[in-house]
């Protein structure tokens, strides 16, 4: 069905035009209070937040161009849906990795790890993402979808990991003799890809192997995926699109 079948919706569009410039704002303003060194891109944190921002801008114009047109003129193709649902995935994992293991984790502890730098962090890691997620669920009924399409959700921590590993393999070291930017990904830790030992468990480590960690992370994100095209069905259909 075309998204010209059903003319956009005005308020819509204008509320989520909102919801779009706030999350790029505050992930902008995010990354310069805690980007210290090129290194910084190499985190899965700015790297989904520059994403994000990236697709969230180009929705942005694409918006600014249905409301200059009355929604008559301007049609967004399922790609750039896709691509949005990529981007979103992305940003749920910087929200749930950092909330569930990097925080709790942090030595300045939990509060102090999203409020630190100005609360920069909260910004990159909760405000951002929530909006971002919220924007999609809501707005974004349009995109037609199949279960299927939930793969889709692992395709950006699957090629993060592929970068990490080779990274590291070439001789890059974050924080000065870990093997990868999180201790969940820690394969040089002595749990390695398939240890196990709690009793470890720390800023370097979870005491779990990295293979474990890809699995379960694996299985949540497409289990992520199903649950967002699922709620945006149910949008799309109280809309009567389907």
């Amino acid at each position: 069905m075309s998204d010209l079948e059903t003319k956009y919706n005005r308020r819509e569009l204008i509320i989520g035009i909102i919801i779009k410039a706030v999350a790029v704002a505050a992930s902008v303003y995010g990354m310069i209070r805690t980007i210290g060194s090129l290194k910084s891109f190499t985190y899965f944190t700015n790297l989904s937040n520059i994403l994000i921002d990236i697709v969230l801008v180009m929705f942005i114009y694409m918006d600014i161009r249905l409301l200059a047109s009355e929604g008559e003129k301007v049609s967004k193709g399922n790609w750039a849906y896709i691509l949005k649902f990529m981007a979103t995935i992305s940003i749920t994992l910087t929200f749930l990795i950092y909330l569930t293991l990097l925080a709790p984790t942090n030595e300045k502890g939990f509060v102090m790890a999203y409020l630190c730098n100005g609360a920069g962090s909260f910004c990159v890691h909760m405000v951002t993402p929530v909006l971002a997620i919220a924007d999609f669920i809501l707005f974004d009924y349009r995109y037609r979808s199949t279960k299927n399409h939930a793969l889709f959700a692992t395709i950006p921590p699957l090629v993060y990991v592929a970068f990490v590993v080779i990274a590291a393999t070439l001789g890059m070291r974050w924080n000065e003799n870990m093997y990868a930017p999180y201790n969940f990904m820690n394969f040089g830790a002595k749990t390695g890809w398939f240890g196990f030992d709690l009793s470890i468990l720390g800023a370097e480590t979870l005491g779990i192997g990295v293979f474990y960690m890809i699995i379960v992370l694996f299985l949540i994100f497409w289990g992520i995926g199903l649950i967002y095209l699922a709620m945006k069905n149910v949008r799309r259909k109280s809309k009567g699109l389907l």
